[in-house]
């Protein structure tokens, strides 16, 4: 079995533009954790992952978000970065392998995603690149994980241009250019809201079967003009939310 310092390298979880994520247990400690290295021994990709495990490391733990545990070099331009291990599915693989989730399931998940990008935003740090692949579910713990900071920004100014996105999930401004903003993020959590709800992301719809005020709360977060989006100092999109579920289904909590 490959081993990289104290981890053994159980299987390969993924892989990104980037970096390869793989599924680890430490030796002496016996515990699960997720190892991410960079593909190509480029000063560009290391810049990139060390840039991800500094703003893990300045975000602590919250539950949304996964926690930096570790960085170290394993070679001339190979470096690793070690985070808590996460039971899910991304986003996206939950709707592939659940042709039908519940709109009640879709807004809990939505509200833990906004809850992790409140937290973050607070914080000064812009994802960049919230998208179904970057939202793990956590059905036993009733929880997200929003991963993937590879191309955040930590408190972005005017002249802040994007470090990178993608183009089928990108809000209007990083394809323009512009400097990324919380709003950004919203957008964000709104592709990833609308593709739960089993929705066309080229064309921005939703099937008629969603209830209206689900429908019109996942809509104003895809405005293209990010400045008549909703705000976090004018909204508690949260709260908006939760008050959504109360008034569909009569609760704004699942069981």
């Amino acid at each position: 079995m490959k081993t990289i310092n104290n981890y053994e390298i159980i299987k390969q979880i993924s892989e990104g533009g980037f970096g390869r994520i793989y599924q680890a247990r430490h030796k002496e400690l016996d515990e699960l954790a997720c190892l991410k290295q960079n593909i190509n021994a480029t000063l560009d990709d290391v810049a990139l992952l060390k840039n991800e495990a500094k703003i893990l490391w300045k975000l602590d733990e919250y539950h949304s978000i996964p926690a930096a545990k570790d960085f170290f070099s394993i070679g001339k331009n190979d470096y690793v970065m070690v985070m808590s291990y996460i039971d899910g599915q991304t986003t996206f693989d939950f709707v592939e392998n659940n042709s039908n989730i519940h709109p009640e399931d879709v807004c809990w998940i939505t509200e833990r995603l906004l809850g992790a990008l409140h937290y973050i935003h607070y914080n000064g740090v812009i994802h960049s690149d919230v998208k179904p692949q970057n939202v793990i579910v956590e059905p036993k713990k009733h929880d997200i994980k929003l991963i993937d900071f590879g191309l955040s920004t930590y408190n972005p100014q005017s002249k802040t241009r994007p470090t990178g996105y993608t183009e089928l999930y990108a809000a209007p401004e990083l394809l323009q250019g512009k400097p990324p903003v919380p709003e950004t993020d919203l957008y964000g959590a709104g592709i990833v809201m609308l593709y739960a709800l089993g929705g066309d992301v080229k064309s921005k719809s939703l099937p008629k079967n969603v209830p209206k005020e689900i429908a019109d709360f996942c809509n104003q977060l895809l405005v293209f003009d990010p400045q008549k989006r909703p705000c976090w100092e004018k909204t508690n999109l949260i709260e908006e939310l939760s008050d959504i579920r109360q008034h569909v289904f009569g609760r704004k909590h699942v069981m």
